[in-house]
């Protein structure tokens, strides 16, 4: 099976346009709602938080159905009826798990509130079941659009992505400016936003496959999914802890947080290039990995090629863009060089994975990522007091280096493809200990950040003209021919 090179690339265009258009929209809405007699940076650290707990919701509703639905499409497409089943009893049991999250944050609502020093946190009924509807929108959304992408109803993907950007960039300005003036305000825009496209799925999903809830078709969906839940816990863990451990000092989690969510406008668009590389690398590792070997790994090179041109592309942007803030959330453009890198990490991960969900062994994602959540916790807890800011970012830079060299050894052991060592591996290890050498040195001797972050984005360029030096000519003689 030959790999599609013009229709990888227009799907890989379309989801990416699709899933950066929510980032997008947010570096217009964040700019308005900043400033004097409006947020603050302690109101961004609050937003921050509550994003924890939107997150947590949604790994629990979704129980790793996204990947499920993903995996289990293959397996049951060709039987419309058991194919309807499925689909309709995962989105069934994500409204399930959905509401038994809400019963019980009604329960310990007092006790959640006691977990931070914040007094506008600890009041955990004005924000919290909001947040967890947000949770659970989140989850049935994103395992929408993961069936979309297998079934290649792109069309409808568009629609609905679009307009989930659109409709909750306007209820978050709606909930801010004429609701309450505060994080709260936020998140009320956001559930009410989202919601209204996870009504419109749920609609639509419902009259095309049904009301079912076949527990013998979604056994072996929930086996296979467990295993990813219980990691999906762990990875809570490790990427969202540095969270609670700065909650104290609202200010440097506010301006630390900027910097995170613009690193999450750069995943949410490696989203989208993984969404247009995942279903086809399962078609070809289901026409046989031995056959499509050379397919496999090119495809794999260009998802990899992808994440860093893009983290190269939009590291001086993101620093010119939180200059025009006019609080203290400005000092952001400082870790941003740093935190995008992170990024690197997080596809090798991803292309190093795709071989193990495809074979089912998913319980090492749980044992490899609790070892990293213990090592994420403990430099937290030693690094954080220490040097604030950089102690949380050193201990995910450190975690995620160790989860992406435990997944390359285990997937060794059970697939036999020969990776690009340098193209996936050495080179974008190269990067990273240069990008933090460079901010070593910026704050040893008070460098501009503009001036470091110039040098990662040259050594990225650099890397993938020499990685990549011959697709690049071949390139170059097709247009001069043209010309």
């Amino acid at each position: 099976m030959k790999l599609d090179n013009k229709e990888f690339f227009k799907l890989s265009f379309l989801y990416t346009a699709v899933a950066a258009f929510p980032p997008v929209l947010n570096l217009f809405v964040r700019p308005l709602i900043e400033g004097e007699n409006k947020l603050m940076p302690a109101d961004f650290s609050q937003i921050e938080i509550t994003e924890t707990i939107i997150s947590l919701a949604f790994i629990i509703a979704t129980f790793a159905m996204s990947n499920a639905i993903s995996r289990f499409y293959y397996d049951h497409v060709e039987n419309r009826k058991d194919y309807n089943k499925l689909v309709s009893g995962i989105f069934n049991s994500i409204l399930f798990r959905g509401f038994i999250v809400f019963i019980v944050a009604f329960i310990f609502r007092d006790y959640i509130g006691r977990l931070f020093t914040q007094p506008e946190l600890q009041v955990f009924s004005k924000y919290g079941f909001a947040a967890i509807l947000v949770g659970l929108f989140r989850a049935i959304n994103i395992t929408a659009f993961s069936l979309y992408r297998n079934e290649k109803k792109v069309r409808l993907y568009l629609i609905f992505g679009f307009l989930l950007g659109f409709l909750r960039a306007v209820f978050q300005l709606i909930g801010v400016f004429f609701y309450d003036m505060s994080f709260i305000g936020y998140v009320y825009g956001s559930a009410i936003g989202s919601g209204i496209i996870s009504m419109s799925i749920l609609f639509y999903t419902y009259y095309r496959s049904g009301f079912h809830y076949d527990r013998k078709i979604l056994k072996p969906a929930n086996r296979f999914a467990l295993p990813l839940f219980e990691y999906a816990l762990v990875a809570w863990g490790i990427n969202f802890a540095d969270r609670y451990f700065l909650e104290a000092t609202p200010v440097t989690l506010g301006i630390y947080a900027q910097a995170l969510l613009l690193g999450r406008g750069i995943e949410i668009i490696m989203q989208g290039f993984q969404g247009a590389s995942q279903p086809e690398m399962f078609r070809m590792m289901k026409d046989g990995m031995e056959k499509n070997l050379n397919e496999i790994k090119k495809l794999s090179h260009l998802l990899m090629a992808q994440s860093q041109l893009l983290i190269a592309a939009a590291i001086i942007p993101a620093m010119v863009y939180c200059l025009i803030f006019k609080t203290d959330l400005k000092l952001a453009a400082g870790f941003i060089a740093i935190v995008f890198i992170r990024y690197i990490l997080r596809t090798q991960y991803i292309i190093f994975s795709f071989p193990v969900y495809f074979e089912k062994k998913t319980k090492i994602f749980l044992y490899l990522n609790l070892v990293v959540l213990v090592v994420n916790l403990l430099l937290l807890y030693f690094l954080v007091p220490i040097i604030g800011a950089y102690g949380a970012i050193a201990a995910i830079l450190i975690s995620q280096a160790i989860q992406v060299f435990g997944i390359y050894f285990y997937q060794k052991k059970i697939v036999s493809i020969s990776w690009s060592c340098n193209k996936l591996l050495i080179f974008p290890f190269i990067i990273i200990v240069i990008t933090v050498i460079a901010e070593i040195i910026k704050l040893q001797f008070d460098l501009n950040p503009f001036i470091s972050a110039a040098i990662v984005v040259v050594v990225i360029l650099a890397s993938l003209t020499i990685l990549y030096k011959n697709e690049i000519s071949k390139i170059l003689n097709k247009g001069w021919k043209q010309l």
